[in-house]
């Protein structure tokens, strides 16, 4: 199958095509001069913050279904009152379409923005120098036609956290902007004289002056301010003021500053010293503006902090990945892989053996993460990872930094830093009630399976009576349901019906949903859906279909079994989507040794993934139901945990998810996430069992399973939970 021209062009940011034009404006045709006689627009570059800044129209741009950060999180909290963000809000509940060019309008609070707008840039990684200039073209032209206003302040849309340089974004606006104004009659002048673009960062501002000082050297119809100004909120970053500094240094080397650079070098050997007198040399060629750093931060320093989002797409030939990060610009980039070898991998670091944990992470991350996005895999950020259901199956918490041979080893990424998902499906975002205020309220289900099936899991028993006994001593209105009909019953608890459980999970407006027990597939109709396990059948979409107040977390440990799938079993539903919420399963419903094990059927093993078996396929399944149903998170473990891991690891995650925080605002879901894989975490040699057992596998691995879905920096604010958008 060949690639549409279009789309080639689109990758072909330095080669004009039809579809993509050189990357100036093309001079006038012979013998015909610039238009002299038509509208002019002023753009002023102003170092200071957005939402700081004067105007009568602000703007950002906006990605599909990705949260605001930097500029447009500014934009976001000027024109927000309460703890309700509204453009983060839109974003979770779908209401932003984010088509190229699109504009959406918000109503603002007082104060000195008064009308905000975001403009759409398309998915993430879609966002070329051609098609950035139809985004400009489009924004200049929806604000000329407003009719009142006469100053729009803006950030250069798609650099720094995009995918243009600064001179790519930048020559961008200045076709998009020619393409409008000379489209434009000369009477009557348009009401938009002015152009405010901001830049927060002092460095990056004057990169961005010099940028478009040269683009509007030779077009009467943009003019440039000569300086770059100052307005209020301007930051001066690490990296730029590393830049000015080694800037300065470079001009140390004369007679009359000879004893200062003596001064800098002297704990330097002479040869050192020769070398780095040299290399200034060399730097003092060159303009500060050309120049950029990356500046690493500490282990502990991600929160406020740009994420690192990263979104992988299967494609033809392999894997489409795309980065969306503060401090890189980087393409989309297709990855060739064999699916053989991914699936074996897949299959391999699923359930692994301590070996294969300790020797194929790096396999992974060298195999199927391109060369340039390695770099972004450290602890400088959260790593968000937005997913299709077949990409979901790989157990990308294995991700790893590139390390050379000999290098100290460090603890697992995943543990040194926020590492979550996001799930990419076709179906639309639930429009769902808000949850009440009061009292938070839970549901716990623990060990609901048949045991005369040979599903009963006591350690499922144990984790949802500390669950619930642990959220009650929170604070937390409990509603405990533990084993099925047929099996023995905990004094003073109610059995796990699947109908009793339904009703709760319906009618008592859940904050928190907590399972302990089995997951399966139900293969019975036209499709592939995921449930949990009961002794009367599957709890599934169609079950949950009319969920109109979903759950903020789902916790859910539902291990794999097969015993329920293919036609004959008793998992007969024809729905497509199950609960709404966060979610965690705990381990226990999983545990080491809690029953024989299941024997895969035909149906199961035809229904195997690209990339994996249907245990690496039930976690991304199982989020799949419960967020198309309005759930926030949902946390599950993709292979079988330890009994007492998987205690811990709900434990670890409550406690965390309830403490008090930091002055910088309350605790946050992926860092509660984070903190229970690193409870759970355990060096290679620190198990006390034989190499290569299953249960030590299981171990040494326990932290990896867990599998986040929803926003990691989502607040948890056991208070207010009203300001809460009902979905994801």
């Amino acid at each position: 199958m060949s690639t549409p021209d279009a789309r080639i062009a689109d990758l072909l940011e330095n080669a004009p095509t039809a579809a993509n034009p050189a990357a100036r404006p093309p001079p006038p045709p012979s013998g015909q001069e610039p238009r002299t006689d038509g509208p002019t627009l002023r753009v002023t570059v102003l170092w200071g913050d957005l939402s700081e800044v004067a105007a009568d129209l602000h703007v950002t741009g906006h990605y599909q279904s990705v949260v605001p950060a930097d500029a447009e999180l500014a934009l976001d909290r000027a024109i927000s009152a309460g703890p309700r963000r509204l453009i983060t809000a839109h974003t979770k509940l779908g209401w932003i379409d984010a088509q190229l060019g699109e504009v959406t309008y918000f109503p603002c609070a007082d104060g000195t923005v008064r009308s905000a707008a975001v403009v759409g840039m398309g998915p993430m990684g879609t966002l070329t120098e051609r098609r950035a200039g139809q985004l400009y073209a489009s924004l200049l032209g929806e604000a000329v036609a407003l009719g009142h206003v006469a100053t729009m302040a803006t950030v250069l849309i798609g650099s720094g956290t995009g995918n243009l340089s600064v001179r790519q974004a930048v020559r961008a606006l200045v076709r998009g902007f020619s393409q409008v104004l000379t489209a434009l009659p000369a009477s009557p002048a348009p009401h938009l004289t002015q152009v405010l673009l901001v830049e927060v960062d002092r460095l990056r501002a004057e990169q961005l002056h010099l940028a478009l000082t040269e683009a509007t050297a030779h077009l009467p119809q943009l003019t440039t301010t000569p300086e770059v100004r100052e307005g209020g909120g301007g930051r001066l970053s690490r990296p730029s003021a590393a830049v000015y500094a080694l800037a300065a240094l470079t001009g140390l080397g004369g007679p009359d500053d000879e004893s200062a650079l003596r001064a800098v070098l002297k704990d330097f050997d002479d040869g050192i010293q020769a070398q780095i007198r040299e290399q200034l040399t060399d730097l003092a060629t060159v303009k500060h503006t050309d120049l950029s750093l990356t500046i690493g931060r500490s282990a502990e320093a991600t929160d406020g902090s740009v994420p690192v989002r990263m979104s992988v797409q299967s494609g033809v030939g392999g894997l489409r990945w795309a980065a969306l990060t503060g401090r890189a610009t980087i393409p989309e980039r297709l990855v060739p892989v064999e699916m053989g070898l991914l699936r074996e991998l897949v299959d391999r670091l699923t359930e692994p053996s301590v070996e294969d944990a300790r020797e194929l992470p790096g396999l992974l991350s060298r195999f199927v993460v391109p060369s340039e996005f390695q770099r972004l895999l450290t602890d400088d950020a959260t790593v968000l990872l937005e997913l299709d259901r077949d990409t979901a199956s790989v157990p990308w918490e294995f991700l790893t930094e590139i390390r050379q041979a000999g290098a100290e080893k460090r603890d697992p990424l995943a543990i040194r830093t926020q590492l979550s998902r996001q799930l990419r499906t076709p179906y639309s975002r639930v429009m769902t009630e808000a949850l009440s205020d009061g009292p938070l309220r839970a549901l716990v289900i623990g060990d609901p399976g048949d045991p005369e099936k040979g599903f009963r899991l006591p350690g499922a028993r144990e984790e949802a009576l500390g669950v619930a006994a642990q959220l009650r001593e929170l604070g937390v209105d409990v509603t405990l349901f533990i084993g099925a009909t047929n099996a023995s019953r905990e004094q003073g608890v109610d059995l796990a019906r699947r109908l009793d459980v339904l009703r709760v999970l319906l009618c008592g407006g859940n904050h928190i949903v907590h399972y302990c027990g089995h997951g399966d597939f139900d293969f019975s109709g036209t499709g592939r859906r995921a449930g949990w396990v009961f002794a009367d059948g599957l709890l599934t979409s169609q079950e949950l279909a009319m969920l109109e107040q979903p759950p903020l977390i789902v916790m859910a440990n539902a291990c794999y079994t097969a015993r329920l799938a293919g036609p004959t079993g008793p998992g007969t539903g024809t729905g497509t989507g199950v609960g709404a919420g966060v979610g965690v399963g705990a381990a226990g419903a999983a545990g080491a040794g809690t029953g024989a094990q299941p024997v895969p059927s035909a149906a199961a093993a035809a229904d195997r993934t690209p990339w994996g078996n249907p245990q690496a396929a039930l976690v991304p399944s199982l989020a799949d139901e419960f967020l198309r149903a309005g759930v926030g998170h949902y946390i599950g473990a993709a292979w079988r945990i330890p009994d007492d891991q998987a205690v811990t690891f709900a434990r670890q995650f409550y406690k965390n998810l309830f403490a008090e925080g930091t002055g910088d605002g309350a605790p946050t879901v992926g860092a509660a996430v984070r903190a229970a894989r690193k409870a759970i975490h355990q060096p290679d040699d620190a198990s006390g069992q034989a190499p290569g057992t299953v249960a030590n596998g299981q171990r040494q691995s326990a932290w990896a399973a867990y599998q986040h879905y929803g926003d990691a920096a989502e607040p948890f604010t056991p208070s207010g939970t009203s300001d809460r958008p009902g979905g994801q």
